[in-house]
């Protein structure tokens, strides 16, 4: 090959790099652009549920959800907006989508659990999600809630397990000591009952009137 030839080839290969370098340059400047839009509809659709304007907010997320159908922070905040709005079979479909892709929100799970359990008739599914919740998050209140659902899907003895495990975690948590005094109740119990409200009195805490 000339040295003409050579130099002409190595100027083509030299321009072939400048347009590729260049075509990446433009892809993740427009990446950039696209994020930046996204994260500013995010924020507009926050300023909006501060505000109150929950209808105005949904139709911001579902602007979003429309050019990223994965965007978790679109998907779970038009969950909650249609929480509000008491929409409650709309935002089922959400929570699940949040609940499937983030396998550590337990405010999802949470909201998701008490979904089933008090609007969808599902007790068996909240049960699922709660114990899910309790997983990451075990906490008395957690726990309390997981009670909540195993009591009403005809799990008492899970349930029991449950309000004990979260007077264990803490000993102050009034609701944990009602609802286990109550479920004792129910089941003739009483002599375990009132030892219970002993137990929470002896730990300064008032139940049901108890002191």
């Amino acid at each position: 090959m000339s040295g003409s030839a050579r130099r002409a080839r190595e100027r083509d290969g030299a321009s072939r790099r400048l347009l590729l370098a260049g075509a990446v340059i433009l892809f993740v400047a427009l990446l950039g652009t696209g994020a930046a839009a996204c994260g500013g509809e995010l924020a507009e659709a926050q300023q909006l549920e501060q505000a109150g304007e929950w209808e105005a907010a949904l139709s911001v997320y579902q602007e979003v959800l429309a050019e990223d159908p994965e965007n978790v922070a679109a998907l779970s905040g038009a969950a909650v907006a249609l929480m509000v709005l008491q929409r409650f079979d709309e935002a089922l479909r959400f929570q699940e989508r949040v609940a499937a892709v983030d396998p550590e929100d337990v405010q999802t799970r949470l909201e998701l659990g008490f979904n089933y359990l008090n609007h969808q008739d599902r007790p068996g599914d909240a049960v699922r999600v709660l114990e899910e919740a309790t997983e990451l998050d075990p906490t008395a209140k957690n726990l309390t809630f997981l009670a909540q659902a195993l009591e009403q899907a005809g799990d008492t003895e899970g349930a029991e397990q449950a309000l004990r495990r979260a007077i264990e975690v803490d000993p102050l948590y009034q609701y944990a000591y009602s609802r286990l005094a109550r479920l004792l109740e129910s089941q003739g119990r009483g002599v375990e009952a009132q030892a219970l409200l002993a137990q929470a009195a002896n730990a300064g805490v008032t139940v049901d009137g108890q002191r």
